[in-house]
């Protein structure tokens, strides 16, 4: 009979560790909702965007949310304004050097203080690593995880798998990376206010 038990212990334990398991995400999201907004209010004027260029990966575990590591990517080029001679200058060599930094990286090293907020959901501050124009700067955001387990078909019909929704907001400043560092400050403010919306998906 204690066999048995045992038996089905591990059984059970074996189960679990296989649907609780690491995975890693791909957030290249294919329908394009993935995003990244950006807000920033000077004296004279303020100024919101967006990008949607959104790559990289994530590895989770849903019974290690504290462990999640990747890197998510943003193109520069897809940050968008309403003004085109606004996204022109912004792309421009006195701003984010669109054709000399590509690309926008925040790279996970953990997430601390994780409190659950409901089935599959964890809150707690994303730890990383973040690099803008070459500047390489320690970051931390608060950050909501939704683990979605058995969902990927729900996006991507015929496909088996989860999908991994990571939302947050933090404030970074330009001159920190030297994104023309104390000019034009009564109209472009030194705060910029981020917004992440990003979705990944893993196939099993």
């Amino acid at each position: 009979m204690i066999k048995r038990i045992l038996g089905i212990i591990t059984g059970i334990s074996l189960a679990v560790n296989v649907f609780a398991g690491s995975a890693t995400f791909d957030f290249t999201d294919p329908s394009g909702v993935s995003n990244l907004s950006f807000d920033m209010t000077a004296p004279v004027e303020s100024i919101s965007g967006s990008a949607d260029g959104i790559s990289g990966s994530i590895d989770f575990d849903p019974a290690k949310p504290e462990a999640t590591n990747g890197t998510i990517s943003v193109e520069t080029k897809s940050l968008m304004v309403p003004k085109a001679k606004m996204r022109e200058h912004i792309m421009g060599s006195m701003w984010m050097e669109a054709n000399k930094y590509p690309e926008m990286t925040f790279e996970f090293s953990g997430v601390s203080g994780i409190k659950s907020a409901g089935e599959g959901v964890f809150k707690g501050q994303a730890k990383g690593t973040m690099m803008v124009k070459g500047v390489a700067k320690e970051l931390n955001a608060e950050v909501s995880i939704k683990h979605l387990a058995g969902k990927l078909g729900a996006k991507l019909p015929g496909k088996k798998g989860d999908l991994l929704v990571v939302t947050g907001a933090f404030v970074v400043k330009r001159d920190a990376f030297n994104i023309n560092a104390g000019q034009k400050l009564d109209k472009v403010a030194n705060d910029i206010h981020i917004g992440l919306n990003f979705i990944g998906y893993s196939e099993n």
